[in-house]
């Protein structure tokens, strides 16, 4: 009875949970209701309350990924405070499209997060399908954690804004004779499984997830500062650093890492070059080059272009040639190297 009246209380109709007692799902109801909070405004009132237009607040809720309603009291304080997000940025004068650009990539992220937290949540919520009184209890903490979740993730961005901030700064005094805004010398790593589109015709697409998620994992936990993950595509990671002895140790310990692991054959292909970085992704030659690269390199070897090799410590590493080769995408023939950490002794 106490999750009946909780959901009474929180305004459900006797035939949501007619249904949802029939479907045997009244603890998903009610920690639906518990993660979302009551409207208390509609998107008239929210573009009166922080002068943002109705039409730009639509297309801000819904680049961010909140969603947009044409309708109805569905915004709550939250949403106010988003709204007033687009405002200070625009205060600031922050380039409009940046903004936009910028919460779109937010966007699609946070949905990866709710993702892999609703991954943790759904076992827990199916123990508790038949004992409804459990799951009253358990909305309550649901609530806690998804609050202790938002205060993870602003912490973080704040942390890695931070940092950023000042690699942007080191990047604009060594390189103030460049012409392009933002643009810095770096190196660029791509990483890819050799054999992942084989392997998915072999195995349970949730075991080829598990693959991918393994070498995300591997790269998150060997990508530490100043050397920072950019992003997964698929059997791919690209990391990237301004510091190129730093993105050499992370690349041929990942290599490693994966071999260690059991995971299919990793290779790694790295270029230097000046980039631009948009929207938590980095654009130029660098980038191009590198994801041309790794297609040529063997299996757990790391190979570099000459431009890179040139920026290593010598005394750290090793190098050897490992032929010239036309790049697709790429005019000039390419003279390549694969490289290694040399022993201490």
């Amino acid at each position: 009875m106490g999750v009946l009246n909780t959901l009474i209380e929180d305004g459900v109709s006797i035939d949501e949970l007619r249904v949802a007692s029939r479907d045997n799902r009244l603890a998903h109801l009610l920690l639906e209701h518990a993660l979302s909070p009551k409207g208390r405004y509609g998107i008239d009132e929210i573009s009166r309350k922080t002068g943002v237009t109705v039409e730009d607040a639509r297309r801000w809720f819904r680049a961010i990924g909140r969603g947009a309603s044409e309708d109805g009291t569905f915004y709550d304080d939250g949403d106010l405070d988003l709204a007033r997000g687009l405002k200070q940025y625009r205060d600031l004068g922050l380039d409009e499209s940046g903004i936009f650009a910028a919460a779109r990539v937010l966007g699609r992220n946070l949905w990866t997060v709710a993702d892999a937290a609703d991954a943790l949540l759904q076992e827990r919520l199916e123990a508790t399908r038949d004992h409804p009184e459990v799951a009253l209890r358990y909305a309550v903490e649901v609530r806690r954690i998804a609050d202790f979740e938002a205060q993870i993730l602003a912490h973080l961005i704040a942390t890695t804004l931070r940092h950023q901030l000042r690699s942007d700064a080191v990047g604009i005094a060594r390189d103030s004779n460049l012409q392009v805004r933002g643009a810095q010398e770096i190196g660029v790593c791509f990483a890819d499984l050799v054999g992942f589109t084989l392997l998915g015709e072999q195995v349970a697409p949730a075991d080829l997830g598990r693959v991918a998620e393994r070498l995300d994992g591997l790269a998150t936990d060997l990508a530490l500062p100043p050397v920072r993950l950019v992003k997964t595509i698929g059997d791919a990671v690209m990391i990237v650093s301004p510091d190129p002895n730093a993105l050499a140790y992370t690349a041929l310990d990942l290599v490693q890492a994966a071999r260690a692991e059991g995971l299919p054959p990793l290779r790694a292909g790295i270029a230097w070059g000046t980039a631009v970085p948009s929207a938590g992704d980095w654009f130029g030659r660098p980038v191009n080059m590198a994801s041309r690269v790794v297609a040529v390199a063997p299996s757990h070897e790391v190979v570099v272009t000459g431009e890179f090799y040139d920026e290593l410590d010598t005394d750290a590493f090793w190098g050897e040639p490992a032929g010239s080769h036309r790049l697709k995408g790429i005019d000039a023939p390419q003279d390549l190297f694969g490289i290694g950490r040399r022993s201490v002794a």
